[in-house]
């Protein structure tokens, strides 16, 4: 039982890197006959890189970008990015999208357009299981195969509760739901306003988010910890 990414109501969720079509949503990149399909924390990866193209993004706050909700090494962050480049097809003696600067980070040199339509905000939804970045604006929870986080589970409503960002601030709201939304362990009757570390459960459903605010130099700003159903 997973959320996933899913289209939101005019808002484009592909971006062009280089010679690549990138499809923020299904994970796909293209490029004429040729479509590869990368993990998630690869296209996190590859999202959080393209949003600051040419622009040095040392390790840490890398690692904080793409791993909100655990600790990693360095190490991990290498993995990635090999993995990252091999489905570009970039060959790191000689890269025309990923660069390394030694014992400092990496940029992204190609170049890059449609980034302002992706709208990723400093806002996600962690659990167990993954993470989901939140846009500016509406976040439509829910079942609908429109919703921005999608969630394959009949204990959730189709149009389930909505998140909406506004620049630095996060509310969370219930639409009418059959089995109800809690933050913190309270049913939501009204529109309440989202901190770092909320807890977030949907009807009886058994996952549990945490709401992860990342601030403006790309770290988490507390240790964030998904809270075990029943917890």
């Amino acid at each position: 039982m997973t959320a996933q990414q899913g289209s939101l109501s005019g808002t484009r969720r592909r971006l062009q890197v280089g010679a690549w079509t990138v499809d923020a949503e299904s994970g796909l990149l293209t490029q004429g006959e040729t479509s590869v399909r990368v993990r998630p924390k690869v296209m996190s990866l590859l999202v959080a890189l393209a949003e600051r193209p040419g622009d040095l993004w040392s390790k840490a706050p890398l690692i904080a970008r793409v791993w909100p909700d655990v600790v990693v090494s360095d190490v991990s962050l290498s993995v990635l990015v090999v993995e990252l480049r091999k489905a570009l097809g970039d060959n790191p003696k000689s890269p025309v999208f990923i660069e390394t600067i030694p014992r400092r980070g990496y940029r992204l040199i190609a170049p890059v357009s449609g980034v302002e339509a992706v709208r990723t905000t400093r806002f996600a939804l962690a659990s167990a299981q993954d993470r989901v970045l939140l846009l500016e604006g509406e976040n439509l929870i829910g079942r609908d195969p429109e919703a921005g986080v999608r969630i394959d589970s009949t204990l959730v409503s189709r149009h389930h509760s909505l998140i909406v960002v506004t620049g630095d601030s996060a509310t969370i709201e219930d639409l009418g739901s059959k089995n109800g939304t809690y933050l913190n362990g309270k049913k939501l009757e009204e529109a309440e306003l989202l901190s770092h570390g909320d807890r977030i459960t949907l009807g009886r459903l058994a996952m549990r988010y945490r709401f992860v605010v990342v601030d403006d130099e790309a770290t988490v700003t507390e240790a964030s910890k998904v809270v075990p159903p029943g917890g």
